[in-house]
């Protein structure tokens, strides 16, 4: 743990890069993204351009993750505890080649240029059939989700699979770092990513369809266990809340309460919830925790970059684009 000192020094040092919430209030209210990019620009944010010097907005935003996962990664001696938080890239990509090997065009345009596999390796993979590069719970997935996009032609099956693989291969390297902090960090993001699929399946009233769903849908691993899921949800939505606020996500509960309640203000009131857990880290004075916590500031820094960049793009009012901001971690 000694070893971690220099990198918690680093790190602590690369947060002052980041782009808290005082500073991300000012860009929500810039006035219009001519003026967001000049704020940007303030604050130190090396914009890439195209050749006519226009600001590429998307190219910056995943730069500035592909450094930090680099620095990250390369500064930490707990290797499973920083690799398993580049799973869901690898995820996204291996859904993107299979979706777009089958309807005959380029998957480089929805793919990720980082993740633990290169996107060229997997377009290959599902080329060829082989995922044998793949970690095995992602390589088995990519196996099924190929076979069963195959027999229904449904590309459902293909997020539905992948997405349950995903997660269990994160939550596996979570429990060989040995890490608490990462163990209860994925597992709270499975118990998130259930709750969200239920509430939103409770609100399709589809019944037998919908029950199916969540039956497919249903991620394995977290704290609330799936005979809890059922239960709250033959209870309808309202139990569901009223028994969450009896278990450790009772805050979430309250503060849904307090929302409108429409399914953008619950996954917005989630991704909060699930920053707040990551900000207590700000007082470890040192441990592969702080340098998880920096790679996890990154990634909501980036989708609170991406919210107002695309607000001000749609012209919308500073009150909306605030409503949509996530939790920041510094």
């Amino acid at each position: 743990m000694a070893d971690y000192l220099y990198a918690s020094a680093r790190v602590r040092a690369l947060e002052n890069a980041l782009i808290g919430k005082e500073r991300m209030e000012l860009l929500v209210e810039a006035r219009d993204v001519d003026a967001l990019t000049a704020t940007l620009r303030e604050f130190g944010v090396e914009l890439l351009t195209d050749d006519a010097g226009a600001p590429l907005f998307e190219e910056t935003l995943l730069h500035r993750l592909r450094t930090s996962y680099g620095e990250a990664v390369s500064l930490s001696e707990n290797a499973p505890a920083l690799r398993l938080w580049l799973y869901p890239y690898d995820g996204n990509n291996v859904k993107a080649a299979i979706k777009c090997f089958s309807r005959g065009i380029d998957a480089r345009p929805m793919m990720f240029d980082f993740g633990t596999v290169s996107a060229d390796e997997i377009i290959r993979m599902v080329e060829t059939g082989d995922f044998s590069a793949l970690p095995q719970t992602l390589r088995e997935g990519a196996v099924e989700a190929t076979a069963e996009y195959a027999r229904t032609k449904n590309p459902q099956v293909i997020d539905l699979i992948l997405d349950r693989a995903v997660y269990a291969l994160m939550l596996e390297d979570a429990k060989e770092s040995k890490l608490e902090f990462a163990i209860s960090l994925v597992q709270s993001k499975i118990d998130l990513v259930n709750l969200l699929t239920c509430v939103r399946i409770l609100r399709m009233n589809n019944g037998e369809i919908g029950r199916r769903l969540l039956r497919q849908a249903f991620l394995d691993g977290g704290s609330i266990s799936e005979k809890q899921i059922w239960e709250w949800f033959d209870g309808g939505e309202a139990f569901l809340w009223e028994r969450l606020s009896y278990s450790a996500y009772d805050s979430l509960a309250a503060r849904v309460a307090e929302s409108n309640q429409s399914l953008s203000a619950i996954e917005r009131e989630m991704d909060s919830f699930w920053m707040r857990r990551i900000q207590g880290v700000k007082f470890v004075p040192y441990g592969p925790e702080v340098l998880i916590a920096y790679l996890l500031a990154q990634e909501y820094e980036v989708r609170n970059l991406r919210i107002c960049i695309a607000g001000k793009r749609e012209r919308l009012s500073v009150e909306m684009i605030r409503e949509r901001m996530r939790e920041s971690y510094v």
